[in-house]
């Protein structure tokens, strides 16, 4: 590839309330063919991403292992969890890419198991790669309904993994579990639709209509992390979001996520990401947003 091979097209969304609690929603979509020395690194973010790799070649890294990614090559990515993915220098992407959230993203996610690979085959790369570019059409456009067609792009691209690995006769898939208990999930969608009040896990529970005891355990059980770790991480994540997509000072994005004072969130933010609140903000404004 020449110099003048390389592009970068790319647009951000604020999504509506509407589209955070009904559809996929989108924060970001874009379309470019990478440099050699294109390599992305986080410890975490927030949300999901598809990438559909149009040409070229490269790897994506989780959980310490390498995958490989050519062409026609769709990466769903748990943008959560530690990742990396990276260009091969002498065979660069092009790369359509969407990131986006949404209730039933982690169910998909584990139903595709993409803990285990993030990588995936399609038998119709072409359809994948119209859904993506009609959908970046889409949110360019910002047109009245441009999120719910949105998410139906979204759905059209999830649709075509799932069914693809049935008719692969894919035994795993059909048995995959749900993500969590249905106990366990009202508590996290609690947690994420009120994060931003003083909870405790007396009032979670009480949500739940469970004891804060039994509560407790049945929660670390089927997360391996106690409710109160839970919603620390929740509320972590959204301030990166807030932090990101806002001019919003550090005092009042800690005020906004339901911490005590700007002292306790810089501290308990430093102790998730090992950067300052300020820090992880210029960043993320240092860096093209993916």
């Amino acid at each position: 590839m020449s110099p003048t091979d390389y592009f970068y097209r790319h647009h951000s969304h604020t999504s509506s309330e509407t589209a955070k609690r009904m559809w996929f929603y989108i924060r970001s979509t874009g379309w470019f063919a990478c440099r050699p020395d294109y390599d992305i690194a986080r410890k975490s973010f927030y949300d999901y991403q598809l990438q559909y790799v149009v040409r070229g070649s490269g790897q994506v890294y989780q959980h310490g292992r390498a995958f490989p990614v050519t062409a026609g090559s769709v990466v769903f990515l748990d943008l959560r969890q530690e990742h990396r993915y990276a260009t091969d220098p002498q065979d660069p992407w092009e790369i359509l890419w969407v990131h986006f959230g949404g209730r039933q993203c982690a169910d998909y996610f584990q139903l595709l198991l993409g803990s285990e690979s993030p990588v995936h085959t399609v038998g119709n790369p072409a359809k994948i790669k119209k859904l993506l570019i009609r959908l970046y059409e889409l949110m360019v456009s910002e047109a009245p309904d441009c999120e719910v067609r949105a998410s139906h792009c979204i759905t059209g691209i999830l649709t075509e993994l799932v069914a693809d690995r049935i008719q692969e006769g894919d035994d795993a898939l059909s048995l995959a579990p749900s993500v969590y208990p249905d106990a366990v999930r009202a508590g996290i969608d609690f947690m994420e639709n009120h994060f931003h009040e003083r909870l405790t896990l007396e009032t979670i529970a009480q949500h739940i209509s469970l004891s804060p005891f039994h509560y407790a355990r049945v929660f670390k059980r089927a997360t391996g992390m106690s409710v109160m770790t839970r919603l620390l991480h929740t509320r972590i994540a959204q301030a990166k979001i807030m932090l990101a997509e806002t001019d919003l000072s550090v005092r009042d994005i800690a005020e906004k996520c339901g911490f005590v004072d700007q002292g306790y969130f810089g501290k308990q933010f430093k102790r998730c990401e090992e950067m300052t609140p300020s820090e992880f903000r210029a960043l993320r404004k240092s860096t093209q947003s993916e």
